[in-house]
C-alpha cells in the first residue's frame, strides 16, 4: 500500500525518522507495540485519537497536524459473497411468495415480463451496492 504524503501514516514515519528514532525507539517510548508502529506508518491502520495524542508528544508535534482522514471501510470478498448470495436470495423468494398468493397477477405475458425485469433491477442495484458502495458499514 503505497503511503500519501499528507496522511497520518506519512506523518508520523517523516518526524520520526527527523527525531532519529527507530520503530522499535519510538514503540518504547510510546508504549505501543512495534507492530503497531509498523501499521500506522504503512498505513495499515487508523489510529485511534488516544494514540495520536501520544505519537504527538512523543514526537513533539502539534495534534492538530495528524489530520485524521476518513479511510474506505473495506469488507471482505467472503462477506461480500454471502451478503450477495443472500440478498439474491431473500428478493426471489420474496418474488414468488408475491406471485404464488396473487391469484390473477400477472394477466398478460406482457405483465409478467415488467414484473421479472423490476424483480432483475432490485437484484442488480442491490448487487452493485454491495460490491460498489465505498461506505457500507457492516
Amino acid at each position: 500500500m503505497a503511503v500519501k504524503e499528507n496522511t497520518v501514516a506519512h506523518m508520523v514515519k517523516s518526524n520520526r525518522i527527523q527525531k532519529g528514532y527507530t520503530q522499535a525507539i519510538l514503540a518504547e517510548k510510546t508504549k505501543l507495540s512495534l507492530r503497531s508502529i509498523q501499521r500506522i506508518e504503512k498505513g495499515d491502520v487508523c489510529p485511534r485519537e488516544y494514540t495520536l495524542k501520544v505519537l504527538s508528544e512523543i514526537l513533539e508535534v502539534p495534534l492538530a497536524s495528524f489530520k485524521k482522514e476518513e479511510s474506505p471501510i473495506k469488507i471482505p470478498v467472503n462477506k461480500k459473497v454471502i451478503l450477495s448470495t443472500g440478498s439474491g436470495l431473500i428478493i426471489l423468494l420474496c418474488s414468488l411468495a408475491f406471485l404464488s398468493q396473487s391469484a390473477v397477477f400477472p394477466e398478460t405475458n406482457f405483465e409478467s415480463y415488467l414484473f421479472w425485469c423490476a424483480i432483475t433491477v432490485m437484484i442488480c442495484v442491490t448487487q452493485w451496492i454491495i460490491w460498489n458502495y465505498r461506505s457500507l458499514k457492516l
